[in-house]
């Protein structure tokens, strides 16, 4: 039996959460936005407290779903202990957001008055969950550890590479597998804020040392079009951290212009091939190119200014 160790990783990034395109929970963002923009009432603060908690408890079911693949994967204990942390720090935090509630009397009779606290609340996003699940593994990880949980038979034969000649072919074919996982996941953290959908025949995924520390990272190029129901997209470039069989998400930053191609360029800097629009060109149709570079900063890429 293989020892959990850095396997786990894998596993984590290939059992995704999908809480973000729930239509429930978008219509009831839109509501609270529509009545609450701008708005530091008591009435407020308790609405969206109530929406903070409303996608925690549909994050809560995401995440023990994953109960049965930890079964499969790592044993009847791993289910326990996956389970048990779940339901603990996400009940440890509707406490938390209870607590700062409004009071009754100021919920009844000051709900367009600003709390006395001083204190609004902010509305959960993609990323504040994103941080939540990858706590939750966190600590998943080394409780396991801990208790030194072991890969099932099943859980050999699907993420164990094959002691082979074709082992060095496996290990590479599980990192793209692993972030594939972890590029969809932060592109559906994107679709989550104002819907849209990517235009995957312009994704492009390039290797290069980010962080210096000897090992290929990735830095990939997506597009998101079609937000809110439009015609227009964006680009974005994404920097991932390789990390022992998995992919470790750092941060993305929006490109300027129409990117076609982009290339690892000297030190942390990728540069970016783009089209923008000459004095007679169509708007739909940029034709002057460009080479732009952008620089890595540990938590997205900064354009270079000439």
């Amino acid at each position: 039996m293989k020892r959990m160790g850095s396997t786990i990783g894998l596993i984590v990034l290939l059992s995704g959460c999908g809480v973000y395109s729930d239509v429930k929970l978008s219509m009831a963002r839109d509501a609270l936005r529509q009545e609450c923009m701008g708005n530091f009432t008591n009435t407020c603060v308790s609405k969206t407290i109530d929406y903070n908690i409303l996608l925690l408890e549909e994050a809560k079911s995401a995440w023990l779903a994953q109960e049965d693949e930890w079964v499969i994967s790592l044993g009847k204990d791993a289910g326990k202990l996956w389970t048990g942390l779940v339901e603990q720090r996400t009940d440890q935090l509707v406490d938390k957001l209870e607590s700062v509630r409004p009071g009754m009397f100021s919920r009844w009779f000051l709900g367009d008055a600003q709390p006395f606290s001083g204190k609004g609340m902010m509305e959960f996003s993609g990323q504040d969950l994103k941080e939540m699940h990858g706590a939750l593994m966190a600590e998943f990880i080394a409780k396991g550890k801990q208790q030194g949980l072991s890969l099932t038979e099943k859980g050999v034969e699907k993420y164990a590479p094959a002691a082979d000649t074709k082992g060095v072919e496996s290990d590479a074919t599980q990192a793209d597998a692993a972030l594939e996982a972890a590029i969809s996941d932060v592109i559906a953290m994107e679709i989550s804020k104002d819907g849209g959908a990517e235009y995957t025949d312009n994704r492009q995924v390039i290797y290069m040392d980010l962080n210096e520390d000897g090992q290929p990272d990735a830095v990939v190029l997506f597009t998101v079009e079609g937000q809110g129901g439009g015609n227009g997209s964006y680009q974005s470039l994404a920097g991932f951290y390789r990390s022992g069989a998995g992919w470790v998400y750092q941060g993305h930053s929006v490109v300027s212009g129409a990117a076609t191609d982009i290339k690892a360029s000297t030190g942390p800097r990728v540069a970016v091939s783009t089209l923008t629009s000459g004095p007679d060109d169509p708007r739909c149709c940029p034709s002057v190119e460009s080479v732009e570079i952008y620089t890595w900063n540990g938590r997205g890429f900064e354009l270079k200014q000439s």
